[in-house]
């Protein structure tokens, strides 16, 4: 009996030593963690939008509703201290099969995606994990004879697909003869996680904002429908930028 006490008390005793551990790192980096993904998400909307790095973004919350999320957005700005709008961004959040996939999108002025980046997923490797591929169009013989292309900047295949398209070329496919968005062979679910999630997330930003074909905004639209602005003015600030 005594042995069993002596063993539940050490037990005991290791498992408050490891909470109070976790406990200490988590104080000591969240808000570093915190600070590197709030970095991260201020140079996906500049790689989404494809702006300048000085560019400025402010962040509008609304009533909607998204995908079970408050629909937020921002509004980017050429420069600080500028009434030159040059987008607007937003992050959409799609279920995959494993995973919440979130993406960050690029709008212009007329309701056309400028780009998307993705800066979370957690899907099957070698399938849905696909939706970060970077696919290669050197072959081995190009990297032994020393005539392989530098692909440094490389986007990944399934994102750039996004560029230029507008809500209603928004259909996943699987055959690259359809037009749409090709679906990751074996990874459909991905594919249409991130799809219908920009989908969803585009719709409502032209609803609030009243976004038209001309790039012009509709009476009534704008960030003061959308609610008050939150007030956060988020610089790039320098490295920010992929």
């Amino acid at each position: 009996m005594g042995n069993f006490l002596r063993l539940v008390g050490t037990l005991a005793a290791i498992a408050a030593a490891a909470s109070f551990g976790l406990s200490a790192v988590y104080n000591a980096t969240h808000e570093i963690t915190e600070e590197y993904k709030r970095q991260e998400q201020a140079a996906a909307r500049i790689e989404a939008l494809a702006c300048d790095a000085g560019a400025h973004f402010v962040k509008s919350e609304t009533d909607s509703i998204v995908n079970g999320r408050p629909f937020e957005y921002y509004t980017g700005y050429a420069e600080a201290e500028s009434d030159s709008i040059i987008g607007y961004s937003f992050t959409a959040y799609g279920k995959g099969y494993s995973s919440t996939i979130e993406t960050i999108v690029g709008v212009d002025m007329t309701g056309t995606i400028c780009g998307i980046k993705i800066t979370s997923q957690k899907e099957t490797p070698g399938l849905g994990a696909k939706v970060e591929e970077v696919a290669s169009q050197n072959t081995l013989w190009a990297v032994m004879t020393g005539s392989a292309v530098d692909e440094t900047g490389a986007r990944p295949w399934f994102q750039v697909q996004f560029n230029g398209m507008v809500a209603e070329d928004l259909t996943v496919v699987k055959s690259a003869t359809e037009e749409g968005i090709l679906a990751i062979t074996g990874a459909t679910i991905s594919s249409d996680a991130v799809t219908e999630s920009i989908l969803d997330g585009l719709e409502t930003l032209k609803s609030v904002v009243g976004l038209d074909a001309a790039g012009e905004t509709e009476p009534g639209g704008g960030e003061e429908s959308a609610g008050e602005a939150a007030g956060e003015v988020e610089p790039a600030a320098e490295g920010d930028a992929p």
